[in-house]
């Protein structure tokens, strides 16, 4: 099997960095034997220099292919003559400078023939696409049982008759130019790989990656205006074809998304979405809000109960009780025995929940057995239960109505909110269907802030569990099961929230040991394009979420006796 990756028209310096920074990866990530690239903006927005198309093949770029652009800058033209690594368009008149079809050896030993046509429906004058790639495919004979072909085209129609006449011909037909990746990839019947266009590498912040304002003046104005690649959101586009050695057939199609930032934290070409940064900013909002209560006379004040002696339950607690204390938030600190019966649990939590000095409730799961969770939970009143597990609380959420919303849930978009993720429109897996985590966070990110397709999976879901995980754009991971998220599991370039938290025990049998989640983070991390890291994920956002809905409890409180 030979894979090759096309990267779609590389716009200005913003692609080429999208392209230097992320391919190395994808070349391990995808084993891939040959990398062809479309160059014909990669200089400035419009043509190839040779200094722009040596930057692309020292990113790892094998093949570069053309446009229409690609003699606008006139001191590319010598390289595009002399480069045995570029192929032009095909159908171009005698004496066009390079060739219009070459044969690459790729890097398992496979020869693959590469052809560049040009459209002829809105473009400049050309000849036929059709009978240049018939006189290409002549003339590659043998040389090459697998053939890529770069159609750069502006029109759909005969970027897809041209699919349907190579069809069986040749092993994969990519449409370019338009700059506007297509989601018809496909293998067509007699074994085509086919997408009508593949898209753009650089600033999506744009207009067909070129600054949306000097586009706009030229539309509004009908007059010249100087245009320059754009650097926002920069995404490397492009697609993967998997071939047949032996048949020359594509096994298989995908179109690839991938995000460029360069000013993210980023281990590989992933980023790590920290809590920190976005769980302070929770902090801060909090303390100005206590102060404020203070001020009134209110003193907030939190009960935190817990039974028996969780390893990772004991790291949230610690971290509630410090945060709790720096927002000037008093924790009374009320703890049972293992052993200790629902009745005794529930008996303190009711008493709790009578006390009007006490604002707010939390119970911290797992408890001890013989302690039954879910009847301790519901012991907390609705107005106290500022973890969100409340029955009432639930179905609250469920209906769009105010109420707690349980603070992990709300953390996890919270800090995706804050890192910019995209999330309307996209497909999440939730991983895990508990009432604490798994179901909360799906109604959340269906809902109206979100808009996200929902799909919750979980251990009663089979073996297909895996391949439905890497359908999705989002996966949130809460299924309480150390490292059962591996790389297998995310489709590249998704977005992977780990919500799970594991003590291993140090590995001298000293020390506490260090914590882990329900994802293989260093195996996953060459796959995703973010994930969350345990521990400094969405811990920070949970505790931070705590503390600030004590805060609002109190306000609400302290409002209602006011008005009586």
């Amino acid at each position: 099997m030979t894979n090759v990756l096309f990267i779609a028209d590389v716009i200005g310096s913003p692609g080429r960095a999208a392209v230097r920074h992320l391919l190395p990866e994808l070349r391990r990530r995808h084993d891939l034997h040959l990398v062809i690239c479309n160059c014909e903006n990669s200089a400035a927005g419009m043509g190839v220099t040779r200094d722009t198309a040596r930057e692309l093949f020292e990113a790892g770029c094998d093949v570069l292919t053309g446009g229409n652009h690609l003699w606008d800058k006139r001191d590319g033209h010598e390289f595009i003559a002399e480069d045995p690594r570029l192929v032009r368009p095909a159908n171009l008149p005698p004496g066009t400078p390079g060739m219009g079809w070459r044969v690459f050896r790729a890097s398992n030993g496979v020869s693959v023939g590469v052809v560049n046509l040009l459209g002829r429906v809105f473009m400049r004058e050309a000849d036929c696409p059709f009978r240049a790639v018939d006189a290409a495919l002549a003339a590659l004979g043998d040389q090459a049982k697998l053939v890529f072909v770069d159609v750069h085209a502006e029109a759909s129609a005969e970027k897809i008759a041209l699919g349907w006449h190579l069809d069986g011909r040749v092993s994969a037909v990519v449409g370019t130019h338009t700059h506007v990746q297509t989601a018809d990839d496909r293998i067509l019947p007699k074994g085509t790989a086919f997408v009508s266009d593949a898209g753009m590498t650089g600033g999506f912040d744009s207009v067909i990656g070129m600054d949306r304002h000097g586009a706009l003046k030229r539309f509004l104005t009908s007059l010249p205006e100087r245009l320059v690649p754009a650097d926002g959101d920069v995404r490397l586009n492009g697609v993967l074809v998997r071939i047949d050695d032996l048949t020359g057939r594509a096994q298989s199609v995908q179109r690839l998304q991938i995000p460029y930032d360069k000013n993210a934290t980023s281990t590989g070409t992933c980023r790590v979405l920290t809590g920190a940064e976005p769980a302070e900013a929770v902090h801060i909002e909090a303390r100005l809000r206590v102060h404020a209560l203070t001020e009134t006379g209110v003193q907030p004040r939190l009960a935190l109960v817990s039974v028996g002696e969780d390893p990772a339950s004991r790291v949230y607690l610690e971290k509630k009780l410090e945060a709790c204390a720096a927002a000037g938030i008093e924790v009374d600190r009320v703890m049972f025995p293992s052993g200790s019966t629902t009745a005794q649990v529930v008996a303190r939590v009711l008493a709790l929940g009578a006390d009007s000095a006490i604002h707010g409730i939390l119970v911290q799961l797992p408890l001890a057995l013989p302690a039954d969770g879910q009847v301790v939970l519901e012991a907390i009143p609705p107005h106290k239960d500022v973890d969100g597990v409340h029955p009432e609380n639930a179905g609250r959420l469920a209906l769009g109505l105010p109420g707690f919303v349980p603070a992990t849930p709300l953390g996890v978009v919270r800090l995706l909110q804050h890192w910019d993720v995209p999330l309307a429109g996209r497909h999440a897996v939730v991983l895990g269907r508990s009432h604490i985590v798994g179901r909360p966070v799906a109604t959340l990110l269906s809902g109206k802030g979100c808009n996200m397709t929902v799909t919750i999976g979980h251990s009663a879901s089979g073996p297909e569990l895996r391949a439905l995980a890497r359908q999705a754009d989002l996966i949130v991971a809460a299924v309480g099961r150390r490292h059962m998220v591996t790389a297998d599991w995310v489709k590249p370039g998704a977005v992977v929230v780990d919500v799970g938290i594991h003590r291993l025990p140090p590995p001298d049998g000293k020390g506490k040991g260090r914590l882990t989640g329900d994802v293989d983070f260093e195996a996953v991390k060459h796959v995703a394009s973010a994930i969350t890291p345990v521990p400094g994920g969405v811990g920070p956002m949970t505790v931070a979420l705590v503390v600030l809905n004590t805060v609002i409890a109190a306000e609400r409180q302290s409002a209602g006796r006011a008005r009586t």
